[in-house]
């Protein structure tokens, strides 16, 4: 076991467990509802928390272990396309910006099924949305367990899933006990471990081997695909336009991404993170993704591709320094699960048991369901990953691109556009939903494209057609999301600017 690597490992981990815990007071001497505090921090985000637990959530294992690993394999060309998620934090925040922000305040929306239900006024669609959010989450959560056990496994030397189990109780615990405060913060903490390790890596890598130019002449002459275009990966044009929408701006449709466009305190923290998130983004992906190929020079003959930058790190570096790197792959992991585990667990406890089993449900039973729900979800998500798949990476990219499939067209159109109504959403949800996996199994990749186009696409197209050919929304919800007043509450969308 390689302790000097494994110590500053385990102190991170202990300071998450410290934050957990300071935050928890906080839950209890809260000023907010429990669920507004435990789900969404009280909506009291500044720029820099917002920035980090954003792309924290969404910069995963996929980041930093599978697309690595990808790259190991097909070159250069896989490099580029991670390069199209680089605008994530843009898109979220620039799109639902402002306006999402008001209307989640107006209806006391702690959820992204909050809005949905609000805003179509249909059990269906709440059903839906939180099928679509169980489903494709425990999906993509698998494949965070699966990488952080792999990073565990491959400093320890312990069996896979020795480390599995190690990794899942720690998530559990301190997303557990200190709730959507404690994820945002410890997104933070990790964004900027995340950012120290991309710069210590690329420091320890140029020193230690050739170099850049070295590499580059030795990978060209022993694996020449990998540094043309489209090369193994296919990065042919429309390929690359797939992932811009797959990873870019259908991101939008990602329930633990978009969620936090409900969390920040106010217009300037908004506009610093957009300014923010797209710098951030670019180091991780730089950091992380492009250095894949140079480890098949390196190392030709990785049993398991996924191991690519684990097995690179523990190579070049003193262990101490190895462990504060590979902390920064176990942070983004860390920090994806936790806020996957709370979508998860606010899909059930809030939008299910509270909207149809007991609506009347007091703070404390609320607060009772919540932790046992996270922790029910957590163990069923640790078992599944007992059985880890071949490329982690497109485990995730399947996730993600189910979870855009289902939610892209309800979000953007429901914010926006006021003759969508509760039949459209149905009929976009499902034939989003239902589109990506059977258009995935029996069409992959039509037109050259990945399957989130067209699944998306449809999903838009019925979302127009079906709204159209049925009412109009009632009074009552156009007065709700783009008048003034609520019930006889007068709201004023000027909070959030002037705070």
């Amino acid at each position: 076991m390689k302790w000097d690597v494994l110590i500053p490992i385990l102190l991170y981990l202990l300071s998450t467990f410290i934050v957990g815990g300071l935050l928890h007071k906080h839950i209890k001497n809260r000023k907010t509802s429990f669920q507004e505090e435990y789900f969404i921090g009280g909506r009291s985000l500044g720029p820099l928390v917002l920035t980090f637990t954003i792309l924290a959530s969404a910069a995963s294992a996929g980041t930093f272990i599978g697309s690595p690993g990808v790259a190991y394999n097909m070159g250069f060309g896989w490099a580029l396309i991670s390069m199209t998620q680089i605008g994530l934090g843009i898109y979220i925040l620039g799109i639902l910006g402002k306006k999402f922000a008001i209307v989640a305040r107006k209806i006391n929306a702690v959820t992204l099924t909050d809005f949905l239900k609000e805003r179509y006024q249909s059990t269906a669609v709440v059903l839906g949305s939180s099928l679509g959010i169980i489903l494709f989450i425990s999906a993509y959560m698998v494949a965070q367990f699966v990488g952080g056990a792999r990073i565990l496994e491959s400093i320890t030397g312990l069996p896979y899933k020795a480390g599995l189990i190690i990794f899942g109780l720690t998530v559990v615990v301190y997303t557990v006990y200190g709730g959507f405060r404690a994820v945002a913060l410890t997104d933070a903490i990790q964004g900027v471990i995340m950012i120290l390790g991309g710069i210590l890596l690329w420091i320890f890598f140029l020193v230690k081997t050739e170099g850049f130019s070295g590499l580059i002449g030795k990978l060209v002459a022993e694996h020449p695909e990998m540094v043309e275009l489209p090369g193994p990966a296919g990065a042919t044009p429309a390929m690359l336009f797939s992932y811009f929408i797959l990873l870019g701006i259908a991101g939008i449709g990602l329930p633990h991404a978009s969620v936090r466009g409900m969390t920040f305190k106010n217009t300037d923290a908004m506009h610093k993170s957009i300014i923010y998130s797209g710098f951030v983004m670019a180091l991780f992906t730089i950091f992380f993704v492009t250095i894949g190929p140079f480890v098949k020079v390196l190392y030709p003959n990785l049993e398991v591709a996924d191991m690519a930058l684990p097995t690179l790190v523990l190579d070049i570096m003193p262990g101490w320094v190895a462990g504060i790197v590979l902390a920064a792959p176990l942070a983004a992991i860390m920090s994806t699960v936790d806020s996957m585990l709370l979508v998860t667990s606010s899909s059930v406890v809030k939008d299910i048991y509270l909207n149809y089993i007991n609506p009347k449900a007091s703070d404390r039973q609320i607060a009772k369901l919540s932790y046992f729900t996270t922790i029910a979800i957590g163990v069923g998500v640790v078992l599944f990953a007992l059985t880890p798949p071949e490329y982690l990476q497109f485990i995730v990219i399947y996730a993600i691109g189910g979870l855009e499939a289902t939610f892209f067209a309800p979000i953007v159109f429901g914010l926006y556009w006021k003759r969508a109504n509760n039949w459209g959403a149905l009929a976009s949800m499902y034939s989003g939903l239902l589109g990506y996996i059977i258009l995935g199994e029996f069409f992959p990749n039509s037109f050259g494209m990945q399957t989130i186009v067209t699944a998306t696409a449809l999903s838009i197209l019925m979302m127009i057609v079906v709204s159209y050919l049925t009412p109009e929304p009632s009074r009552s919800v156009i007065q709700k999301f783009w008048g003034k007043t609520v019930g006889n509450a007068t709201f004023k969308e000027k909070t959030i600017a002037e705070k």
